[in-house]
């Protein structure tokens, strides 16, 4: 005698668990994607707010010693006409005292965040404070700037496209460099490094320091 198997009995746990695959594998794709959005969204976040506290030091560096160096470091971390114009006004300023009174200006950024940030136009908007520390002879200035920097991703690179100065410069500290007598030299312009890399605004205030953290507008 020929036994016929019921079909019926012998597909419906292939059935279910198809289901339950199914269910599964429509989960992980929801799950997944929320996850790996919200990865990419940090890692950008990340990579603007580094790239804004470099291009924050690159503005505020410089060496009398090689000024086309230093003016040239500046170019590479903006882009658009209104940084670039800017500075080749600061090149063309540039005189052979200057490029003669060995001063040179060190930068180190005290705090940054990002006030806002388009992930899809690869935009933000970075609040940088910088502690700037000009050398002249064995004389030091050391200087606090706050900064606004409007930030785009070129070819891979955060560049500014816009800055601003939050406030006006704060005298931190001066005096004669330590392991120095100070019969030498005369101290740096207290206010300003060698070669400025952000446009200063008569009218600013007292810069007030970043925010501890920035949050993302748009392209989420």
């Amino acid at each position: 005698m020929i036994q016929k198997n019921s079909s019926k009995g012998s597909t419906a746990p292939l059935v279910a668990v198809g289901v339950l695959l199914l269910v599964a594998l429509v989960a992980l794709g929801v799950f997944g994607v929320g996850y790996f959005k919200a990865r990419n969204v940090a890692e950008i976040r990340d990579e603007a707010l580094v790239g804004a506290q470099q291009v924050a030091i690159n503005l505020n560096n410089a060496d009398a010693a090689n000024l086309d160096a230093s003016i040239a470091n500046m170019r590479s971390s903006v882009t658009g006409d209104e940084m670039t114009t800017y500075l080749q006004t600061v090149q063309d300023s540039i005189t052979d005292e200057l490029r003669n009174s060995g001063s040179k200006a060190d930068t180190e950024v005290v705090q940054a965040a990002l006030s806002e940030l388009n992930t899809d136009d690869r935009t933000a908007t970075a609040l940088v404070v910088v502690k700037v520390t000009t050398t002249q002879g064995n004389q030091y200035v050391k200087n606090q700037l706050g900064m606004r920097l409007g930030m785009v991703e070129v070819d891979g690179v955060w560049k500014a496209q816009s800055a601003e100065p939050i406030g006006n410069r704060v005298d931190l500290d001066s005096g004669t460099l330590p392991g120095t007598d100070g019969s030498a030299g005369s101290a740096p312009a207290s206010g300003a490094p060698t070669v400025p890399g952000v446009p200063t605004s008569p009218d600013a205030v007292t810069p007030a320091p970043a925010p501890s953290e920035g949050g993302d507008t748009g392209g989420q």
